[in-house]
């Protein structure tokens, strides 16, 4: 008997967790997730992790690991010093034994800095690149896609538009099947198990993105610390495998 098309999807779809400390990789991979991004500052929407920390991890976990190039939280149209800064991040952490890079480059009429994209993507010399949720930005999310599938990057991290990924979730699906074949998609951004299985029912992507974290405060402090909940992952894979 032939199985519905959904649960195929299902049974092959690959879990990268976005964390954002060498502990949180050991997280990930204890439960078997696929894949890592790498990030410091998860509270400021991910920055580019330390070497220390890349290293440490590194040691540590076999799961590939995509490290987080971007020097701070404001625009991405980076200033060309800012831009003097990635590569030379992402030339260090590659050069360390990441597995790829993952970066967002704009340009300040808010489209797809290709020049940048290229240099960084000959940059990575092989390995994976990632555009990441700046795509999400864009008034034209199609055009930008055509832009990376033009400068030869791996995969995007993306949600379909500003807002909530449950409002694109049909929209993800139109990309999936119109530039599935040439860029790999990686929804991500709000995707957690209440809206996992309708997600990957109507996109027919095979891997998704998520944090699976779980917010601590201090109580003295009051500071926010965002870490990776085991149990959250736990109950995401069941779904998946």
């Amino acid at each position: 008997m032939r199985l519905p098309r959904s649960n195929v999807i299902i049974m092959k779809t690959k879990l990268e967790v976005c964390c954002g400390s060498v502990q949180d990789c050991l997280v990930a991979q204890k439960v078997k997730a696929d894949r890592i991004e790498l990030n410091s500052g998860l509270e400021l929407g991910g920055l580019t992790p330390s070497l220390g920390m890349f290293m440490k991890a590194r040691a540590m976990v076999d799961l590939p690991i995509m490290v987080m190039i971007r020097p701070h939280n404001g625009s991405y149209d980076y200033s060309d010093l800012d831009f003097e800064v990635m590569k030379k991040d992402a030339e260090i952490l590659l050069d360390a034994g990441s597995d790829g890079i993952v970066f967002g480059c704009l340009t300040p009429e808010g489209k797809i800095d290709e020049n940048r994209v290229m240099k960084l993507v000959d940059l990575a010399k092989g390995k994976e690149t990632v555009f990441h949720k700046a795509i999400d930005e864009l008034e034209n999310i199609n055009e930008g896609l055509e832009a990376l599938i033009r400068c030869g990057v791996t995969r995007v991290l993306i949600g379909g538009g500003r807002g909530s990924i449950d409002d694109h979730i049909d929209y993800l699906g139109q990309v999936q099947e119109k530039y599935g074949d040439m860029i790999q998609l990686l929804p991500g951004g709000g995707v957690h198990k209440g809206n996992l299985l309708n997600l990957l029912d109507k996109t027919h992507v095979n891997q998704v993105h998520m944090t699976g974290k779980r917010l601590e405060i201090n109580p003295k402090t009051k500071t926010v610390h965002m870490v990776t909940d085991e149990n959250i992952l736990k109950e995401v894979l069941n779904l998946i495998r």
